[in-house]
C-alpha cells in the first residue's frame, strides 16, 4: 500500500499516510518530549508508529523553510506572503502539540494578511523561531533512536 504514485502522494498526503500506516502500532511517547505534546499526533495516527515518524520527519524538514521564510518575508515587508507562510507553519506546529505557538501563528497569519498591526510581527516571528529551535532537537533525537 505504500507504493502510491508520487502524484497522488503529494496531492493527498494525509490520506496516503492514514491509509498506508494504519496497521503499525505505537507506544506512548509523551515522556520523550519537553516542548511538544504529541497526544494529538498519537491520536490522529491511530497508533501508527510509522505515521508518527513520518509526520515528525515532515516537521523537521519544514523547520528551515518556516524559520528562514518567515524572517525573510518579514524583513522584506511581504506581509501577505508572511500571513500565508504563518498559516502553513501553524498546521505543522499544531500537529506537534505546540498550541500556544499555533495560536501565535494564527494571530500573525490573520494580522499579516489584513496588513494590521505590523509592529507585532517581529515579536511573533522571533518567538516562533526561538520556540522551534528549542523543540527541533527532541524530534531529531527521537527519530535517530529508532
Amino acid at each position: 500500500m505504500t507504493n502510491v504514485g508520487k502524484k497522488q502522494y503529494k496531492k493527498d498526503r494525509n490520506y496516503y499516510l492514514l491509509y498506508s500506516f494504519k496497521d503499525k502500532k505505537v507506544t506512548n511517547m509523551a515522556a520523550t518530549f519537553t516542548y511538544a505534546n504529541l497526544e494529538y499526533l498519537e491520536s490522529m495516527s491511530m497508533g501508527s508508529q510509522e505515521m508518527i515518524d513520518e509526520m515528525i520527519q515532515i516537521f523537521i524538514d519544514q523547520v528551515p523553510e518556516f524559520t528562514e521564510g518567515l524572517r525573510e518575508l518579514l524583513d522584506n515587508e511581504q506581509y501577505l506572503e508572511l500571513g500565508s507562510l504563518a498559516h502553513k507553519a501553524k498546521s505543522s506546529i499544531a500537529v506537534m502539540g505546540m498550541d500556544e505557538l499555533a495560536n501565535d501563528l494564527k494571530q500573525l497569519e490573520l494580522s499579516a494578511k489584513a496588513g494590521e498591526a505590523p509592529g507585532t510581527y517581529p515579536g511573533l516571528v522571533d518567538k516562533f523561531i526561538e520556540q522551534v529551535k528549542l523543540t527541533e532537537a527532541e524530534p531529531k533525537a527521537y527519530l535517530s533512536s529508532h
